[in-house]
Parts: structure tokens; sequence; C-alpha cells
């Protein structure tokens, strides 16, 4: 019998796991797929403005941001930085702060927190800087980073092209074949080698994300020494590496902290039949060996909106949440889901688990479906997460304030 059993493991079901173990609770974290932090920048977006206390009270009531707790964002806040600190991953921001930063298309993200090695491109404290060219890496444009910053009224960078070396592969070079030559220190210094004639006099240096996947912090130590100049990073196409490195590292601080980890297997519900339906009672795993049963005290769903298999529309026209089956309130006309405007904001996109402030899923007149059971993240409902800027901020805050109502502790 586990103490806490989280379904899901993208940033939301991670970071939870993370809480839970060192807080002394047994924990499970179930998951089909791999979440979604290796497609993201790696930031945590808070809100599209800054996040004030007088902005977070005009959210409607319903919001998750609401729900969860305003006031429990900088508690939150501080656990992640925490953890990823200990992890040797520092992030640069504050909930009231903006961060604009260039973007691979040339276009400018606004964050509230960012690794360190992206932060330092922050365009509302820059004044001029280069951007690296690196040779034979198709997905990632200098130019078009020029081109377009251009038009958005920032510092216009400088490109400078610099040669990478070693034999050139049958296939494109990723992101991810990079970071790996760059954690090799040898092939690392013999490039700061060639890269030392075409960057001299630069002060600030951007290339694309890059730098390292195991060992990023040395990789940039090592590379500002050789260069004597400071360098950051702008994310590239998926898979990202910033978004790599913040899952490798909660991964890896979660099985640290003694998380059982249970991967490539769907989660199914068990509801207690002894507590008259009152209660879940984990969940079952269809392994290779058969189905296998995991009971627990508690379970929090952590498993994403409808791009990400939490939510299932099925062919009558319902929605459903993926595990437990629980109805999800939508619009009964399907062509009201989307949007005319593909890049707007989507009907579908708000629609979720409507959750009390303990974050247990209820239903439209309030009451608990279940008296152990807890949602986080993109499941919840009431936030068009994408349109707001306030997707990674949802997930911290929900995650933590549900792990706080499972365990029945403060954190």
């Amino acid at each position: 019998m586990t103490d806490l059993l989280i379904v899901g493991e993208g940033l939301c079901g991670l970071f939870a796991a993370v809480l839970a173990s060192q807080h002394g609770a047994d924990t499970t974290l179930v998951a089909q797929g791999r979440g979604g932090l290796s497609l993201s920048h790696g930031c945590i977006d808070i809100l599209r403005d800054r996040a004030s206390a007088t902005t977070l009270r005009t959210l409607p009531q319903g919001h998750p941001y609401k729900l969860a707790g305003g006031e429990n964002l900088d508690r939150a806040l501080k656990k992640f930085l925490v953890i990823t600190s200990g992890g040797g991953l520092a992030y640069r921001g504050g909930v009231e702060e903006i961060l604009r930063l260039p973007t691979a298309l040339g276009g400018v993200h606004a964050t509230s927190f960012a690794p360190e090695s992206l932060a330092r491109a922050s365009l509302g404290e820059i004044k001029s800087f280069t951007v690296g060219a690196l040779e034979g890496f198709r997905d990632f444009s200098a130019e078009l980073v020029r081109r377009n910053l251009a038009r958005s009224g920032f510092p216009v960078p400088t490109v400078v092209s610099l040669p990478l070396l070693g034999d050139v592969p049958r296939r494109d070079l990723y992101a991810h074949d990079l970071a790996l030559r760059f954690d090799d220190s040898e092939w690392r210094s013999e490039l700061a080698r060639a890269w030392k004639p075409r960057v001299g006099g630069l002060r600030l240096l951007g290339v694309p994300a890059v730098l390292g996947l195991w060992k990023h912090a040395e990789v940039i130590a090592s590379l500002e020494d050789k260069l004597d100049l400071t360098l950051f990073e702008i994310p590239t196409l998926p898979p990202t590496l910033p978004g790599l490195r913040l899952e490798r590292l909660l991964r890896r601080t979660a099985l640290v902290s003694g998380v059982r980890l249970i991967e490539g297997s769907r989660a199914l519900g068990l509801v207690d039949g002894r507590s008259g339906g009152e209660r879940v009672a984990g969940v079952v795993v269809q392994a290779a060996g058969g189905p296998r049963t995991f009971p627990s005290d508690a379970v929090l769903l952590a498993t994403g909106g409808t791009l990400h298999g939490g939510l299932i529309a099925r062919q009558n026209g319902r929605i459903l949440e993926s595990v437990f089956d629980i109805p999800v309130q939508h619009s009964e006309s399907r062509g009201e889901w989307t949007s005319e405007r593909p890049l707007g904001a989507q009907p579908f996109a708000s629609y979720g688990l409507r959750v009390n402030s303990e974050m247990r899923p209820v239903s439209d007149e309030g009451a608990p479906y279940f008296a152990n059971l807890y949602a986080a993240g993109g499941i919840i409902g009431g936030s068009d997460r994408a349109v707001e800027g306030t997707r990674q901020g949802i997930d911290l805050l929900t995650a933590f304030r549900a792990v706080e109502s499972a365990l029945g502790v403060a954190l």
C-alpha cells in the first residue's frame, strides 16, 4: 500500500512526486508515456502580464489560481526553486517579473522564471548581443532571429558563423546530438579554439540551446572561460534541451527520493467497494505480465488535458476523465468546442475537471466524487493556459496544493 499514487509524468506529476516523497510519503508514479517537458522551453510561465496580487484577484472564481489560493503560489515556487537549484539547474526571475526572451523564430517569449542560460538574454535588460549560426545545424536560423527581432523594437543582434567539429552524420544533427558532444570536455576544448578567432571582442553571444545535457553548468562555465564572453541560449525546435534538462532533473530527484516509477502502462482507476463507493482504492496497470494492482491511500491525477490524454472525447459526444471516467462539463455541440481562428482561444482548452480548494474533483453541486481523489495541472478546467500564459504556474501551484491536501500536511 502506497501513501500517494500519482498518474502522469509531466511537470505537474514529477513535481508532486518529489514534494510527497521528500516529505516522507511512500509515493508511486504511474505514466503511460512521458509528459510534455521535452517539448517545452523549460521556463515557468505564471501569467502573460505581471502576476501581481491585484491581477490574481481579478481572475474568475473557477480559475485554478483562485481555487488553489493565489497566496500559495510563492510557497509552491520556492519549493520548485529549491529542487532545481539543488539539482544544479539555476532559475532566475520572480512572480511579478517579466523576462522577455528571444525565440528561435525571432519572436519574444514573456515569462516569469527561466533557466539562467536563457534569462541572460532578457531583452529589456541588454543593449546589444550577437547570435551564433552553428554551421550544419538546420534546426536553428540565426538570420531568422536577427530579421524578426528587428521588427519587434528590441536590440537587433549581429550574426556570426561558428563551425562544428567532428564527422558529419548521415542524418541531420539534432539539439540532443550536439548537447552530448558539448558534454565531452575534449571536443568542447577543440571547439573553443575554433571559435576563439570568430568571437574576439564579443561580450554577449547567443547560441541555440545545445550547451550540454548532463553537464550543462560545466559546459557554459568552461566555454565562457575559454572564450572570454557571456553565453546565453535560445530554445530550438523540440525536443528542447531546457525542457529535457528540467525533466531529467525532476525525474532523477524523484528516484533518489524513493519514488516508485512505473512507466509505459495505462492506469485504470479502482473504486473501494467497502467504502460504499466513497473512496478510490488505487489503480490497475496493464503491465507486460498482465494486469497489476497498485493500492493507495490517495490518488492524484496529473494526466493533462485534451491534448495529453487526461481527457477523452467519446463517440457519443461526452468528454470524460481517462482514469476514473469522471464526467467533464462541456458544450453539447461539438461545433462549439473549437474556434474558427486556429491561433486564437479554443473553447476545448478550458474543459477539465471541476475541483474544490483541496483539489478534489467535484460534481456540479460541489460534492467530491471521492474523498481521497485529487487532481492537478492541465486536467483541471476553468482556464485556457496557452492564451493566459499560465501553464507551468498552474501545474506547480495545483500540484503543491493537491499534495498538501492528500497528505494532510503543510509543505
